[in-house]
């Protein structure tokens, strides 16, 4: 009786309230950050007080606020402090600390970035020194999501363990979603039949999702939480063309009235779905023979996928209220490129599609690079199936 007891309170030694919070503030923030890239889009530069710009800002300030509160109430209270971590002699749990550093690297971005652009102009591109620190904030955030996640389902008592289970996939969405905003500009639908898009995709999604297939207790832990992303990204396809907006920085090229609607989702649920596979029919194997097949699967599926679904967005009828095709930024001057493949096609005078063949040996070279990433994912994969603090 007393073990029972024991346990149920080590269990409940992070609130499940407080992890729900800071899973809620990520979302938030990652929200924002697309809402932002359709703000940049449509409107173009505005001021440091945008909407997009204030609920980035809000939710890391409620994430940081309440981490800080439980470091407090654990250090000062007398509250559970057996799944904790010190630190500068207070007391909290791992992914609070981890949080609380994205909450100041996010908000120390803000005025830097309005620095930069008073100093240097606009971004020509997303990747900027102001962007990188609040990315990192941003990244931060959502992995101290899922520390905390995983702590709590790796402590959960047995009636605990899916909804535990279910806000680890939340938590692993969110960081699937981070990384898709943040590849967006090699993720055009006229991109992806080109090397770049494998190539990048092959990096961050196949570590995350390996990971999360090892960490998550979940029958298909990196199924749920691809499918948790794909649902945040198009809610928001759904959701912005109904905001009116117009652009206010010249040259416009392309008026819009309406916010830019990213694209429709890719299907990143298919690859995730073969490396949950994967784990579980070769998970007796050697790691790196476990990571090629992962490797494999992601890449081949991904392609598999958006191979056809690329045609369909630039050469079909994409042009509705599902695929979002035809959708261009306001500074986008339109043209016969916007409805071909790039790079080959773009500035060369309109060659036809490349043939699928030019593409295997940059195929080969992804599955490397998502074997790599997907040894590395299943490394700190195994790291977040024993976190307990």
């Amino acid at each position: 009786m007393t073990i029972a007891i024991a346990a149920r309170n080590q269990a409940r030694a992070i609130p499940t309230w407080f992890i729900a919070t800071i899973v809620a503030s990520a979302a938030g923030i990652v929200l924002g950050l697309l809402w932002d890239i359709s703000w940049h889009m449509t409107v173009g530069r505005d001021t440091l007080w945008t909407a997009p710009h204030v609920l980035e800002y809000v939710a890391a300030i409620c994430a940081g606020v309440s981490c800080g509160y439980v470091v407090l109430h654990t250090t000062f209270g007398r509250a559970d402090d057996s799944a904790t971590v010190r630190f500068w002699g207070f007391k909290g749990p791992l992914g609070a600390w981890i949080t609380i550093w994205g909450t100041f690297a996010m908000l120390a971005s803000a005025p830097f970035d309005d620095w930069w652009h008073n100093a240097y102009g606009l971004d020509v591109k997303i990747v900027s020194p102001p962007h990188m620190v609040l990315f990192w904030g941003m990244l931060g955030i959502v992995v101290g999501a899922l520390v905390l996640t995983a702590s709590a389902q790796n402590r959960s008592a047995e009636r605990d363990t899916v909804r535990d289970a279910w806000l680890y996939a939340c938590a692993g969405g969110i960081i699937a979603f981070v990384y898709a905003c943040g590849t967006i500009e090699f993720s055009w639908p006229n991109e992806q039949h080109s090397a770049a898009f494998y190539l990048v995709w092959a990096g961050p999604f196949p570590l995350w999702f390996a990971s999360y297939s090892k960490a998550g207790r979940l029958k298909y832990p990196a199924t749920a939480a691809a499918l948790v992303c794909m649902v945040m990204w198009l809610a928001m396809g759904q959701i912005l063309p109904h905001v009116s907006a117009v652009p206010r920085l010249a040259p416009i090229w392309n008026p819009r009235t309406y916010l830019w609607p990213p694209w429709f989702p890719t299907l990143l649920v298919v690859p995730a779905f073969g490396v949950d596979l994967i784990r579980q029919r070769l998970s007796s194997v050697n790691s790196w023979l476990l990571a090629f097949a992962m490797g494999a699967a992601f890449v081949l599926l991904l392609c598999a996928v958006q191979w056809p679904i690329a045609t369909y967005m630039v050469h079909g009828d994409s042009h509705n209220w599902l695929f979002h095709g035809g959708e261009w930024p306001y500074s986008t001057r339109l043209g016969p490129w916007t409805n071909r493949f790039w790079p080959s096609e773009r500035g060369d005078g309109g060659n036809p599609d490349p043939p699928f063949v030019a593409l295997v040996p940059w195929l080969a070279l992804a599955v490397g690079i998502a074997t790599i990433t997907s040894r590395i994912g299943l490394a700190f994969g195994g790291w977040m199936s024993r976190v307990k603090r």
